[in-house]
């Protein structure tokens, strides 16, 4: 009696995951989730901002930007609250800059806004599943004009 409980509700999971799958596979496409946030040249021509330090602090209000006493970059956090998982850099979006990380925040200060073609701000699901479980709290991927005339684009 009770292999064959076990065994309808095996075959009951069995027929939901596969009716969970059919959705994906039918000709309408899953729901969007807004996972990325796109700063045009011209969005970051109207901010106002001088510096990409500025200009995240304008736009990216998903996180927390602190600076020292005398203006300096200090950290950048997230908003989304404490989590039960204490983790040591954890609540900190990576940042890349033409492709290559950046780990130094004050260096965002030295970016003119006039350099920049784009930013790019992925959330914490995004950014795992582009950079790995480093950037759980997301990814700020900064674009400049002088990489994309580089790469041809």
């Amino acid at each position: 009696m009770r292999r064959s409980r076990i065994a309808a509700s095996s075959l009951a999971l069995s027929a939901l995951a596969l009716s969970g799958c059919a959705y994906f596979r039918s000709s309408s496409p899953p729901p969007e989730r807004p996972s990325a946030q796109f700063i045009t040249a011209d969005e970051i021509a109207r901010s106002g901002a001088t510096n990409a330090w500025e200009l995240l602090r304008i736009r990216a209000r998903a996180y927390e930007f602190t600076e020292d006493r005398y203006g300096r970059p200090r950290f950048i956090r997230t908003r989304r609250g404490r989590s039960t998982l204490s983790m040591s850099g954890a609540d900190a979006p990576m940042i890349v800059v033409d492709g290559a990380r950046l780990i130094d925040l004050p260096i965002l200060r030295d970016i003119s806004t006039g350099a920049i073609e784009s930013v790019e701000l992925l959330n914490g699901i995004a950014g795992t599943a582009t950079q790995g479980t480093n950037a759980s709290a997301g990814v700020i991927y900064i674009h400049t004009w002088e990489a994309s005339q580089r790469s041809g684009g």
